[in-house]
């Protein structure tokens, strides 16, 4: 008998403990617990060298994640309860849901950096970043009842070259040199996880997680060597919201930010049904419409609450199914990750997952995602995939570079500045090719891929998409606003000619004998 026959067929009287956790589920759980916190803190540390205090951030901008955090995972526990007990199993894993990182750069550094720059006004860059959260949520909540219209609209390489292209490239690129911050820390923590996870090589017989030793031992490490000294602060009953003083007001403010807005959200509900069909492989057949619609319910939770952080669904169930991860750890994560945000622990926690800890595994994060991207495309279809880990470049030196600025007291409005910037790195392209760079890799995978099939009528139809895109700033814009890259517009417009026009290119077919 098969482990997942002899799951499913396991006595009935376990099967209303679904909440009690497992050897995988406690794993996963301090895995999850600590990706969310130390992940949330990030926009403190992008936004503190322009000005922006750290008590504002910490009681401002993040409390709220934690409602929509609790919200949108109890949805996905509910989704696998109801799996577990109409297949009368009992290895169903729920759905990993969590914060995203990507998210949480584009929108500090996309949107409250500039509106900050703009107004130095913290309370308003704020609620702009929690509308634009809100207005994700609301984007996906929309797309949520086509679900599988998407997913058979979209061909499949393109979509899984969007969800890894954002995971895999340019959260590693953003994150991954983090590990450096304190060789010894982080070089550690990616040897434990490289040879226990990585390496598929238990740690001693008894099995030790090795998340939990992947943490505790380069934290040992660096709290010997004083590089990790966390303060502690004291305990503080916090709601987990913030009122907003304008939610109206702010979600117009964020309109003009949908070219950064739109392209985040859509990215997500391509993960989250990416998530879905890797869960279905794995054995656990969720509808995406249901998984979308509670992650849409969750994000606009967040935004609502004040938080600038969204979260999504991510594709990670089937490793953590691996794992021994069931639905227990579905619920304690975001109980326990609310009792820290409620107790006011959510800075010291933090400092208990210092960056070199984090970006291993970040590590870890990123190779999986890139691992399933690659096996779940044709192989004739890997140059789409490789020519898409390439592209977000753009948005990674854009990011890089829109943060540095500030801290060196810098504008990159300043014609001088702007003059600089192209002698040196070529600075307008890079902002044409980093400002919805999430839409740019779905438009180039998607056209790159039917024209492999020789649909090249929907190949030219996926260039007229990317002009228009162009033209209201959808793409190669930082704002949408009409006539906003008519370069680009023009540029995609003999694209689409160029790839039409490709059907008489080739040899004429040889009539079948």
């Amino acid at each position: 008998m098969t482990p997942a026959a002899t799951a499913g067929s396991g006595s009935s009287h376990n099967s209303h403990r679904w909440w009690s956790p497992g050897r995988g589920d406690i794993d996963v759980t301090v895995a999850q617990v600590g990706f969310n916190l130390a992940q949330l803190v990030i926009p403190i540390f992008l936004l503190a060298p322009v000005g922006i205090p750290i008590a504002f951030t910490v009681t401002h901008l993040l409390p709220g994640y934690a409602l929509g955090f609790l919200v949108g995972s109890l949805g996905l526990v509910h989704l696998a309860v109801n799996l577990a007990r109409r297949e009368a199993r009992l290895n169903v894993t729920a759905h990993v849901y969590g914060n995203n990182v990507p998210a949480i750069i584009a929108y500090t550094l996309s949107i409250m950096l500039p509106v900050y720059l703009q107004t130095h006004d913290a309370t308003r860059a704020w609620e702009t970043g929690a509308a634009a959260v809100a207005w994700t949520g609301i984007i996906k909540l929309v797309a949520a009842p086509f679900a599988g219209l998407i997913r058979r609209s979209i061909p499949a390489p393109a979509s899984m070259t969007v969800f890894g292209a954002a995971m895999y490239s340019y959260l590693a690129l953003v994150l991954l040199q983090r590990v450096f911050d304190q060789p010894i820390v982080g070089l550690v923590a990616l040897a434990i996880i490289a040879t226990s996870v990585l390496g598929n090589l238990p740690i001693t017989r008894w099995r030790i997680p090795p998340f939990i030793v992947a943490w505790l031992i380069p934290l040992a490490l660096g709290i010997g060597i004083g590089y990790v000294h966390p303060m502690w602060q004291g305990v503080s009953v916090i709601a987990p919201w913030v009122k907003v003083p304008g939610p109206l007001q702010a979600m117009m403010d964020a309109l003009p930010y949908m070219s950064v807005i739109a392209p985040m959200a859509f990215y997500h509900v391509l993960q989250d049904i990416a998530s879905a069909a890797g869960g279905s492989a794995a054995g656990d057949d969720y509808d995406a419409r249901a998984l979308l619609a509670w992650d849409g319910l969750g994000t606009l939770i967040c935004g609502l609450a004040g938080s600038i952080v969204a979260p999504v669904i991510y594709a990670m169930l089937p490793p953590y199914k691996a794992m021994g991860a069931r639905i227990a750890y579905a619920l304690w994560t975001p109980v326990l990750f609310c009792a820290v945000v409620m107790s006011g622990l959510t800075i010291f926690i933090a400092q208990l997952f210092p960056w070199p800890i984090l970006a291993a595994i970040i590590a870890y994060v990123s190779i999986g995602v890139g691992m399933a991207t690659l096996r779940r495309v044709d192989p004739k279809y890997l140059s789409v995939v490789l020519l898409g880990f390439v592209l977000p470049g753009g948005a990674v030196v854009a990011a890089a570079v829109n943060s540095a600025l500030p801290a060196l007291q810098l504008s990159a409005a300043d014609p001088a500045v702007q003059g600089a910037l192209n002698r040196s790195i070529y600075w307008s392209s890079i902002q044409g090719l980093g400002n919805g760079f999430l839409f740019l890799v779905l438009v180039v995978a998607a056209m790159l891929t039917e024209v492999i099939d020789r649909k090249f009528g929907r190949a030219a139809i996926w260039c007229l998409i990317a002009a228009v895109f162009s033209w209201f700033g959808l793409m190669h814009s930082a704002m949408i606003r009409w006539g906003a890259q008519p370069a680009y517009a023009a540029g995609w417009l003999a694209a689409a000619a160029v790839v039409y026009t490709a059907r008489w290119w080739g040899a004429p077919a040889r009539p079948s004998s």
